[in-house]
């Protein structure tokens, strides 16, 4: 298996009188700018892979009898079931494929906390409406690991990517948001091969011009070797 690296770079500069003058640390602020472009980079390749991968696997998952917009627990249990039910091999085969871990947007998240006595029972309840975004009962469920994911909801940057660039498309035409589940129970399937690991310098050409910079770049790809570990959903 052959998978492809490309180079990634990036670069910011500033004014050396701003740097002088200004009332907070503007190369440490600068620093944290760089490297904010470079994670946001990968976090954009990673996850365009991954839905890719999910489009390609062609299964999705949605309750057909949740009202539109609505996250269910029967969500969850439906692509638990179709994912094991899909991953291959049987009750007595090592590393079977399981859900292990998934992503949804803020507002689905949030429909749990709404969810009522028919979702689950008032202790259960009481723990959700307890529950910090930070921890507590809200994010797990069913062993299922839930993560809140900004880029994914209505109108958001992974959503679009999913609909535009991929040409994917929900359960029924009432659902309108996008959910990604993964099995993250063993490390054979989603790979970041590196082939240079990214390196920062000072740029000096910018000092005649009384500016200060940095630029740094590297090289890696991203890649998913098996898509039985990936699963959509809709809701």
């Amino acid at each position: 298996v052959m998978i492809p690296t490309y180079s990634v770079t990036n670069a910011i500069d500033m004014l050396l009188r701003y740097v002088r003058e200004a009332r907070w640390d503007v190369v440490s602020r600068a620093a944290r700018v760089l490297e904010a472009g470079f994670v946001k980079k990968m976090n954009d390749d990673a996850w365009h892979t991954l839905l890719a991968a999910g489009v390609d696997r062609n299964v999705l998952v949605y309750d057909a009898d949740a009202a539109a917009g609505q996250f269910t627990k029967r969500q969850i249990s439906l692509m638990k079931s179709v994912m094991r039910r899909n991953a291959g091999g049987n009750s007595a085969s090592l590393n079977r494929g399981s859900l292990t871990d998934l992503y949804l947007s803020p507002e689905g998240l949030e429909d749990i906390r709404n969810w009522g006595v028919d979702q689950a029972d008032e202790t259960t309840r009481r723990e959700i409406y307890q529950s910090a975004d930070d921890g507590g009962a809200i994010t797990r469920i069913f062993g299922v690991n839930l993560h809140a994911l900004d880029e994914l909801g209505q109108s958001q940057e992974y959503q679009n990517y999913f609909a535009d660039n991929l040409s994917g498309s929900l359960g029924p035409s009432s659902d309108v948001e996008l959910v990604v589940g993964l099995d993250l129970s063993a490390n054979d399937s989603f790979v970041m091969p590196v082939r240079a690991d990214i390196q920062v310098f000072e740029d000096d050409t910018l000092h005649r011009q009384r500016r200060a910079g940095f630029y740094g770049f590297g090289e890696h790809g991203f890649g998913v070797l098996d898509n039985r570990r990936v699963i959509l959903g809709s809701f």
